[in-house]
């Protein structure tokens, strides 16, 4: 009869975490300008290359306007307006779209670059600090320090409010 052996894992380096083990969030992350934000996944509908825009008028101007998603009128919402970073020169063939909320209204998120799912532990996550550059922080519900950038956790629900309204 053949002997079972048991290998056990190998030590973990110091600091490093083993995310299946650990207790985690998931991100969907993207970009605007030098600023990496993120959502949690659960809160992400669907994520598009540019979807046509059309403009509304007189409409706040974070409202880049609206866009037919399979026959589902969404809100679109520049997401560097709405939070208020400064934006420099603008290329709109870079942008995408990131579908966010809840299903029966859900908006449109337009951001620069689409980034990775990322799952970060829940004891790595902090508050926001009072000041984040160039950021509202009337949108961040969260940050987590990564080891080449800060992770901006926006706050769902305060995108999607009127202005003053949250």
């Amino acid at each position: 009869m053949a002997r079972q052996t048991e290998t056990l894992p190998a030590e973990a380096e110091p600091g490093v975490i083993d995310i299946r083990s650990a207790d985690t969030i998931q991100f969907s992350t993207f970009y605007f300008g030098r600023h990496l934000f993120g959502l949690p996944i659960e809160e992400i509908i669907e994520i598009n290359r540019a979807l046509d825009v059309t403009p509304v008028p007189l409409a706040p101007d974070y409202v880049e306007g609206v866009v037919n998603l399979r026959g589902q009128i969404l809100t679109a919402i520049h997401l560097g307006r709405r939070i208020g970073l400064s934006i420099e020169e603008e290329d709109d063939s870079r942008y995408n779209n990131v579908i966010t909320g809840n299903r029966e209204e859900p908006i449109c998120l337009i951001v620069q670059r689409i980034g990775d799912v990322m799952a970060i532990p829940r004891n790595q996550i902090e508050p926001p600090p009072d000041l984040i550059s160039g950021v509202d922080v009337e949108y961040v519900r969260n940050v987590c320090k990564l080891p080449e950038n800060l992770l901006i956790i926006l706050d769902g629900k305060a995108l999607e409010a009127p202005p003053n309204a949250n």
